[in-house]
C-alpha cells in the first residue's frame, strides 16, 4: 500500500468502548490526536519492536509517543502512522478532513487499494513515484529530488513491486535464508581449497580470522563511501536507478524483508573484486583463506542486519543496542552511524551517531 496522509473517503467515528476491544496482536488499534489507527499489520515492523506497542493497544498513545525515555520517534514516524488511520474518536476533535459518520453506518474498507500519487514535476523531474506501478524504472526520473525521496522512509504492508516482468521480479526478491544456503558452502570450499594448494589447517584458520577482521572495515567503507553516494548519483537516470537497486531501496523501504539482504548475483560481483584485491597482497593459498574469512564476515553481517530490522527487541543487550543504533541511522541521521555489526569504525573515523536512551518496557 502506498503512503496515505489521511484516511480516504469517509471518516468513521468509533466509540471508546469499541476501540478498547481491539487490544490483541492480530487486532491492534491505537488512538492519537483524536484519530484511530489499525496497526495490526505494522506491529511486526515497528522499529522498536512490537512489545513497545502491545501494552498500549486500545488506548490513546499521545503521551507515550512524546516520551523520549520510552521510545524516540523520528520525524517520519507520524507520516508512516497516517496510512493506518481508519477513523476518528467519537465526540473528539481531531486533525482530520472529511465527513464523520458513525461506525455502524459505514463500511470500513481495508483492501489495500493503491490510490495514484501526484506526478507533478519540478525542474523537469518527478517529485514522487506512482506506487501503483513497478517502481524501479520510475526512480531514475526523480533527478535532484532522489536524495530527498529515498531518505523519506515508508513502511508497506507487502514488498513493493519492482518490475513488470515476473522473471526480473522473482530475482529482485531475496529471502534471508538464501544467504547462508548459498554462501556457507562457498566459505567451506575456499578453506578446503586453501589447504589443498599449500596451507596447513592452522594457517587456513589464521587466514579465515584475518578475513573476518578485514570484513569489518570493508563493511564500513562500502556502507559509507559506496552505498551512501546519494547526492553524487543524481546526475543521470542510470546512476540513480543503479544506486536505488544497490542501497537506496533499503532506505526508502527499510522494513521490506525481500530487499534487505544482498542478492547472490550482486554478492558474487563483490566477492570477485575482493578475491583479486586480496590476491594483490597474498599468495593464492592465503588469498583463498582470507577471502573465506571475508565472505564469512559478510554472511554474519547480512544475517545480523536482517535480524536488527525484524527481531522486535532482541533478547541479548548487545543486539538491542545495535538495533537502536542502526535504526537511528535510518530514521534520524543517515550521514552518521555506518557500522552495522559494531560501532568500532564509527568511533575510529568520527561518525558515531547518538542513538539516544534505550527504550523502557512499560506495563499496560
Amino acid at each position: 500500500m502506498p503512503p496515505c496522509e489521511k484516511p480516504t473517503g469517509t471518516n468513521v467515528a468509533f466509540s471508546w468502548e469499541e476501540i478498547r476491544k481491539h487490544d490483541s496482536e492480530g487486532d491492534a488499534w491505537v488512538v492519537m490526536e483524536g484519530k484511530v489507527f489499525n496497526v495490526s499489520k505494522f506491529l511486526n515492523d515497528h522499529p522498536g519492536g512490537s512489545s513497545i506497542v502491545m501494552g498500549h493497544l486500545g488506548t490513546d498513545i499521545g503521551e507515550v509517543w512524546d516520551d523520549e525515555d520510552y521510545h524516540s520517534h523520528s520525524g517520519s514516524a507520524k507520516k508512516i502512522l497516517q496510512k493506518y488511520c481508519i477513523g476518528v474518536v467519537e465526540g473528539e476533535e481531531c486533525n482530520s478532513d472529511g465527513d464523520v459518520v458513525q461506525a455502524s453506518d459505514a463500511l470500513l474498507h481495508s483492501n489495500g487499494a493503491r490510490p495514484p500519487l501526484s506526478t507533478e514535476t519540478k525542474d523537469g523531474f518527478l517529485k514522487d513515484i506512482d506506487w501503483n506501478k513497478p517502481i524501479v524504472l520510475q526512480v531514475g526520473h526523480l533527478g535532484t529530488n532522489y536524495d530527498k525521496f529515498v531518505h523519506d522512509p515508508l513502511v508497506l504492508d507487502e514488498p513493493a513491486r519492482f518490475f513488470e516482468w515476473d522473471f526480473f521480479e522473482f530475482f529482485s526478491r531475496t529471502p534471508w535464508y538464501v544467504v547462508p544456503m548459498v554462501w556457507v558452502p562457498v566459505v567451506c570450499g575456499f578453506l578446503v581449497l586453501s589447504c589443498k594448494v599449500g596451507l596447513t589447517p592452522v594457517e587456513a584458520a589464521t587466514g579465515l580470522f584475518g578475513g573476518l577482521c578485514l570484513w569489518t572495515l570493508m563493511e564500513y567503507v562500502l556502507h559509507r563511501f559506496v552505498f551512501h553516494l546519494d547526492d553524487a548519483v543524481q546526475f543521470s537516470y542510470a546512476s540513480i536507478t543503479a544506486h536505488f537497486l544497490l542501497h537506496g531501496v533499503h532506505h526508502k523501504l527499510p522494513q521490506d524483508p525481500m530487499r534487505l539482504v544482498f542478492p547472490p548475483v550482486l554478492t558474487s560481483f563483490f566477492l570477485a573484486l575482493t578475491w583479486y584485491f586480496v590476491r594483490a597482497f597474498f599468495s593464492v593459498p592465503w588469498t583463498h583463506a582470507v577471502t573465506a574469512g571475508g565472505l564469512a564476515g559478510y554472511i554474519c553481517y547480512d544475517l545480523c542486519h536482517y535480524y536488527l530490522h525484524h527481531s522486535g527487541i532482541p533478547p541479548l543487550s548487545y543486539f538491542g543496542r545495535l538495533k537502536r543504533y542502526h535504526l537511528a541511522h535510518h530514521y534520524k541521521d543517515h550521514k552518521l552511524g555506518y557500522g552495522i555489526t559494531s560501532k568500532w569504525w564509527d568511533i575510529v573515523f568520527g561518525t558515531l551517531l547518538d542513538d539516544g536512551p534505550a527504550p523502557k518496557a512499560k506495563a499496560s
